[in-house]
């Protein structure tokens, strides 16, 4: 099936010349449950995909990373119990695709980034991989990642304090993409004043590198050659935003603002604006952005900029801005029936879309299920319309 502007309709033969065939994993799932007889660092939860080549110099276009987050027991790093138990984040590991992307297994070297065993850092009590980006300038990959410390805090729009509340933003760098040393002890980027929109949080880090070759004809933004970070925040209202930093060289960082808030009340994202990917596309800038109400239903919505700083939610892609542009399958008996999320976008040399997202399930008693890691293309350069794969 297809997603139009948020709704089903027909598969047409348009769909990404970059689909495989045949097909060989069931309803679009790239990576599913390590199981629970399982010995796997992530067993517990796992999620937030970070996809991309293996070696971006290479001509190997086969062989695929998946960076993403998890744990493999109810508790974090010194013991501390997880402020909230859905949540999947603890210790960053990899998952290797030798079929270009389309699905993935776990590598044997497990986690590859823990938590600090120094309970005075910002990251001792669980982390989450936000991106990892490849510099040719010095040769590094480089794992930008959120920590939260042992500090007993508020939480932001709940009641009570639990430890591991604020989250900061810290980088790993490493010279083959596996083996990663952090560049620094503390955050590279930390959360704002007190009574500031992020006083709570600077999570979730995604990057945008400075843009190298600018197409012909096509307007410069004055921020092409900066590195951009985006990144969310809990409000003291409950609702998340996104804001935006900027870099010289990937390493120190100075803050934009706010950007991108909640939407209109009753909207489908009135809960906010949380993990999101901005991709530079023919000419403009794109936010797949993770929107939700205030009744934990998430979806994955579109927000479009001219130079990547300035930012309104599309609104060509349904009867509300922003979409959403792909929803879970309700009613359906799959694994992302409940919630779909923490989107992340790869631009493919034919200049269509390929998106993945983490999903989860839930059965008919109500009760939270399996998760996964999933897959959906555009339609072409279309991406405002999305398929997940296989077509079904």
């Amino acid at each position: 099936m297809k997603y139009l502007c948020g709704k089903e309709v027909m598969a047409s033969s348009s769909t990404s010349s970059s689909l495989p065939c045949p097909l060989s994993w069931s309803s679009s799932r790239v990576l599913g449950p390590a199981g629970p007889s399982s010995t796997a660092w992530d067993k517990k939860k796992f999620a937030g995909p970070v996809v991309i080549q293996q070696n971006p110099l290479s001509s190997d276009h086969n062989t695929w990373n998946m960076y993403y987050y998890g744990r493999g027991s109810d508790m974090w790093n010194m013991g501390v119990p997880p402020f909230n138990p859905t949540l999947p984040t603890g210790r960053i590991g990899v998952a290797t695709s030798t079929d270009g992307g389309f699905s993935f297994v776990r590598s044997e070297h497990g986690a590859i980034l823990d938590p600090s065993d120094d309970v005075s850092a910002f990251d001792c009590v669980h982390i989450a991989v936000g991106d990892v980006v490849f510099d040719q300038i010095s040769g590094k990959w480089h794992l930008y990642y959120f920590g939260g410390s042992f500090d007993e805090l508020p939480l932001a729009g709940l009641p009570g304090v639990a430890r591991g509340v604020r989250l900061q933003t810290g980088l790993a760098v490493s010279r083959d993409g596996i083996h990663f040393e952090r560049a620094s002890k503390g955050p590279i980027l930390g959360v704002g004043e007190k009574g500031s929109w992020d006083e709570n949080a600077v999570s979730w880090p995604r990057i945008l590198m400075p843009n190298p070759k600018p197409k012909p004809n096509t307007n410069m933004s004055p921020y092409d050659d900066k590195w951009i970070m985006s990144y969310h925040a809990r409000e003291s209202g409950g609702f998340f935003s996104t804001g935006l930093a900027t870099s010289h060289d990937g390493m120190s960082w100075v803050k934009l603002g706010r950007v991108l808030s909640r939407g209109k009340h009753g909207a489908w994202d009135e809960g906010g604006v949380s993990v999101r990917h901005i991709i530079r596309y023919n000419g403009q800038y794109l936010m797949f952005y993770e929107g939700s109400s205030f009744k934990f239903d998430f979806a994955i919505g579109l927000a479009k900029s001219n130079d990547g700083i300035v930012w309104t939610r599309d609104d060509q892609c349904g009867p509300e801005p922003g979409g959403p542009i792909l929803k879970p399958r309700k009613g359906e008996d799959v694994w992302d029936n409940y919630v779909v999320g923490t989107p992340y976008v790869v631009v493919m040399p034919d200049q269509s879309l390929r998106m993945y997202y983490l999903g989860l399930s839930k059965n008919e008693d109500n009760v939270i299920g399996d998760s996964g890691i999933g897959i959906a293309v555009s339609n072409g350069s279309d991406f405002r319309t999305w398929s997940r794969l296989p077509l079904e």
